[in-house]
């Protein structure tokens, strides 16, 4: 009888053991696939919820996260669209707690968000991460800009991508 409880003792704490290092290599895990998940992928994970982002110089833009590319976010708002420059993003409200899993399709970049702006002759109020607005047309777009035209009494402006905080398209384009 006394060796048949020692036994039970001993395999009682082995099975204790065993739940709390399985515990442990739990949370460690857990630990170690949050720290590699990145913001972007948080907001990926809200497609089609609403947000606010708090952008450099160009202050709160809220909408609904429609697309998230590798280095811009695209979300609706009232009346139309906003174009954001991952950059230009300091802090971001409203995501989901979690990330999608990893998907094949390869997001679209900042660039050629703008080629197809281009192509549709979009109207867009940019502000800069300065603080600063225009107004034109999308006409051009080169590796590292983009050239807007200010109407007929101005000149095209070559505006650099690392200068824009957000883009405001007062028609939704298919992007």
């Amino acid at each position: 009888m006394r060796w048949q409880r020692l036994f039970d003792d001993l395999e009682a704490e082995a099975v204790e053991l065993a739940a709390l290092d399985r515990d442990a290599e739990i949370c460690e895990r857990t630990r170690a696939e949050v720290a590699a998940v990145r913001w972007l992928d948080r907001l990926r994970g809200s497609l089609g919820a609403p947000v606010t982002l708090e952008l450099l110089a160009a202050g709160p833009v809220r909408g609904t996260v429609r697309y998230v590319g590798p280095d811009w976010v695209l979300l609706d708002e009232v009346p139309g669209d906003a174009l954001v420059r991952v950059a230009a993003v300091l802090a971001v409200e409203g995501t989901g707690r979690s990330a999608p899993a990893e998907s094949a399709t390869v997001p679209m970049t900042w660039g050629a968000a703008w080629r197809r702006l281009a192509a549709e002759q979009a109207v867009v109020r940019l502000v800069r991460v300065d603080g600063g607005t225009l107004r034109g047309t999308v006409r051009q777009v080169g590796a590292d800009f983009v050239e807007i035209d200010r109407g007929a009494d101005r000149s095209r402006l070559l505006v650099c991508f690392t200068s824009i905080a957000v883009a405001h398209a007062p028609v939704t384009a298919e992007l």
